[in-house]
């Protein structure tokens, strides 16, 4: 190899270890400013959370509580806070069915609470929701004014379809489901808010439901109280059991009629 090659491959050499060293002094001051940049963010003595709105209707849970169980959370700087974290804990308060969070620049962490609510009670201490999801909250049983529906945890769906539909038609005769019940026979049954209970049995109890209701002026007529229950098994009419008469009398109210 001539002197110049060998002075042409020194050059090059040279060259090639000045932009390895450019590019690692390059690659090392951008590590200290990303790291010092990342420091920053995490420090919440930087960007630390100085305010937490919690937004809801607070009928059942209060914005008080809400704020006790989210305070811990908002020691992280405003970069760092885990707001799905923050989702999840406000989730896991009784009555709350969902739960939004969102950062606001610079300070600020919005919370909104959306609660339950309760359309009827369901078995094993559950309260169906408006939206039809069961859910459990603490002494459950003992909340008033809410019907009560029991079936088999699976039918929950067409329970509470079929308790809607019931309803609807009762108060044509001024009256509401206590209690709507299916056995796990696939029968059923009703509790009026007047105390009568109806049997209906299996199938379509609707169309039993529509003869009950038309004849109901006719069955009440002249009658001071309410029938202790009715039973509508029968293929033509059904039977009636009236309060100061033990005997079931079988009422031709029913197709035959």
């Amino acid at each position: 190899m001539s002197r110049y090659g060998v002075e042409d491959l020194r050059h090059r050499s040279r060259g090639f270890s000045a932009g390895v060293a450019v590019t690692l002094l390059l690659f090392v001051l951008a590590t200290v400013c990303v790291s010092w940049v990342y420091a920053g963010m995490v420090t919440a003595e930087r960007w630390p959370i100085r305010w937490l709105k919690v937004n809801g209707p607070f009928e059942r849970v209060s914005a008080e509580q809400v704020r006790a169980s989210l305070a811990p959370l908002l020691e992280d700087s405003f970069f760092t806070v885990d707001t799905g974290h923050m989702r999840d804990v406000a989730g896991d308060m009784p009555w709350v069915a969902r739960v939004s969070v969102q950062k606001s620049w610079p300070d600020e962490i919005n919370v909104t609470i959306h609660e339950h609510t309760p359309l009827a009670h369901w078995v094993d201490g559950y309260l169906i929701a408006s939206n039809g999801q069961r859910f459990m909250v603490p002494s459950a049983d003992k909340i008033q004014g809410l019907a009560w529906l029991e079936g088999p945890q699976s039918q929950l769906g067409m329970v509470l379809e079929n308790w809607i539909k019931l309803d609807d038609q009762l108060v044509l005769i001024g009256q509401r489901a206590e209690r709507f019940t299916l056995d796990p026979r696939g029968s059923w049954s009703v509790r009026l808010t007047g105390g009568t209970e109806i049997r209906f049995g299996k199938g379509d109890f609707l169309v039993k439901l529509d003869m009950l209701i038309s004849t109901w002026p006719g069955l009440m007529q002249g009658q001071p109280t309410l029938p202790v229950s009715i039973d509508l098994r029968y293929t033509n009419g059904f039977a009636v059991l009236w309060p100061k008469n033990m005997d079931a009398n079988v009422g031709n109210y029913g197709k035959s009629s």
